[in-house]
């Protein structure tokens, strides 16, 4: 039984085995739910395949990609997982308990890892709501793919289990966050109507100052009909 609804997406995976020793590990905590973006392999995969054990039905069910928005269109919290330092306005956390809290209140999440030999490029993390990194001893902060799902996956199955007092604590909290769908939609109308106005100055802080203005959006926790709004006011001043 699967009680961990979370997708995990990878990110330009490169090595079909790493693809299969993910679904292993997702397997073992009651995760089922997986997405792979731009393979480097051509999938469907045997090697993924056979590495995945007895996961074989998650890579069967995988879902594949090749953008990464359209990839984390239906989520309401994406998460980015890296050890690189980043020079973004985006907030970084590396507390397990606080990570399963966060997939407890907004119910439709991923969590995306970067390519093996790289990790995620700022462009990459730009639909994500924060940061988390996994603490490591400072001279090695590097970890293979399959072992980063590993931990983390074990880290919220043992988080799983909250009191009915907590859960009812959480519910009546709860604000559903806006899909990345919609908020991509406004911030590429925004970025558009900014490129006219010739806001981006000098050009070559473009992708910069777009970094920053996704992380100021995704700080408000935007819900759906709060994003509506914001395009009612874009209309009415592109007028």
């Amino acid at each position: 039984m699967y009680l961990n609804r979370t997708t995990f997406v990878l990110v330009r995976p490169q090595l079909p085995e790493n693809i299969g020793m993910v679904a292993r590990a997702m397997d073992n905590f009651g995760f089922n739910k997986l997405s792979i973006v731009s393979p480097r392999e051509k999938w469907p995969n045997k090697k993924a395949m056979d590495a995945s054990k007895n996961a074989k039905k998650i890579i069967e069910n995988t879902k594949v990609f090749s953008d990464i928005n359209e990839a984390l269109n239906k989520f309401n919290l994406v998460i980015a997982t890296t050890n690189r330092k980043r020079f973004l306005e985006k907030k970084t956390c590396n507390n397990f308990l606080q990570l399963k809290k966060s997939l407890n209140i907004q119910k439709n999440s991923a969590i995306i890892f970067g390519p093996e030999n790289s990790g995620l490029s700022n462009t990459e993390i730009r639909l994500a709501d924060y940061i988390f990194t996994i603490p490591t001893v400072n001279f090695n902060k590097s970890l293979n793919l399959s072992h980063a799902v590993s931990i983390i996956a074990y880290k919220i199955h043992e988080h799983q289990l909250i009191s009915k007092k907590n859960q009812m604590t959480i519910d009546n909290a709860f604000v559903e966050r806006a899909p990345k769908k919609d908020l991509s939609k406004f911030m590429e109308h925004l970025i558009k109507i900014l490129d006219k106005a010739n806001f981006f100055k000098p050009s070559e802080k473009r992708e910069s100052m777009i970094n920053n203005i996704f992380s100021l959006y995704l700080k408000a926790n935007l819900s759906k009909k709060e994003i509506q709004m914001l395009w009612g006011m874009l209309k009415k001043l592109s007028k």
